[in-house]
């Protein structure tokens, strides 16, 4: 087994990064980062786009198996090499619970996972611009529920777009290249919205129900994360309300959300 190397955090900014920069043209990403980055960044929202919808991504770092008594080709899974991320088996997965319920709301949710091994790997990427072309994101939509405690994993091979979910295996045929991310992105001109104060209210509103319902289905004993929902966004505008939204979705499921459209001024 190889590690990547790298931290969730590192992946995810790279990932983000990339993507922010490069010219679609008609088309746009804005990642909408939590204040800590933002709140001194003075007309951040300008960049966001003037039509649009809403995307979740959350990080998983992957492991690169290739031996021959790698569980997965040992059992004739696979014939060869594949990358295997794990779930977070924490209280009955109780992330990946979250994580679903969420995407049964936002079907643009996603795990997103390297297609690289070793911080060499990972660097020399970067500095390509290839993070994006090496990546692996896998619809939350599309995965099977869990109900227990164990550990769960995804596991998938390099250029195609087919993934497992384990421990008892299920294969799904559909996942998003990174290659392709440009065409997933502009697939989903259907859906686009003015992003407007309008639109970024209903996005916070959504999103703080949507968790106080899953605070209240969990049943659990700990109700501190209740006061995540008390604050309201302290500008009462499309930045605000994006903002506060983005902060939400960051805390309680581990989500980056990335606003993507058609740029202002075309």
């Amino acid at each position: 087994m190889i590690a990547t190397g790298i931290s969730e955090f590192t992946f995810g900014f790279a990932f983000l990064f990339e993507q922010a920069r490069r010219d679609w043209g008609s088309l746009t990403a804005a990642p909408i980062l939590p204040n800590l980055y933002q709140e001194g960044e003075l007309g951040w929202d300008a960049h966001l786009p003037a039509n649009g919808t809403d995307f979740y991504y959350q990080f998983k770092l992957s492991d690169l198996l290739r031996q021959w008594n790698a569980k997965y080709i040992l059992d004739n899974t696979y014939q060869g090499p594949y990358f295997r991320f794990s779930l977070h088996r924490r209280e009955d997965n109780r992330q990946h619970v979250r994580l679903k319920n969420h995407a049964a709301d936002h079907p643009n949710t996603y795990y997103v996972a390297p297609e690289f091994s070793g911080q060499t790997e990972f660097n020399s990427s970067f500095l390509a611009r290839q993070i994006l072309s090496r990546s692996r994101l896998i619809p939350l939509v599309d995965c099977d529920p869990i109900n227990d405690g164990e550990q769960h994993y995804i596991t998938f091979q390099s250029g195609s777009p087919v993934f497992r979910q384990h421990s008892e295996t299920t294969i799904h045929e559909r996942s998003e290249l990174g290659s392709n991310i440009e065409n997933l992105y502009r697939r989903s001109s259907k859906e686009w919205e003015v992003i407007d104060t309008r639109f970024a209210e209903r996005l916070f509103e959504r999103t703080a129900a949507i968790i106080g319902g899953q605070i209240e289905g969990e049943k659990s004993e700990d109700r501190s994360a209740l006061h995540l929902l008390e604050a309201r966004p302290e500008r009462r505008d499309t930045a605000g309300y994006i903002q506060r939204a983005s902060d939400l979705l960051s805390v309680f499921y581990g989500l980056t959300l990335v606003l993507v459209g058609e740029p202002r001024g075309r």
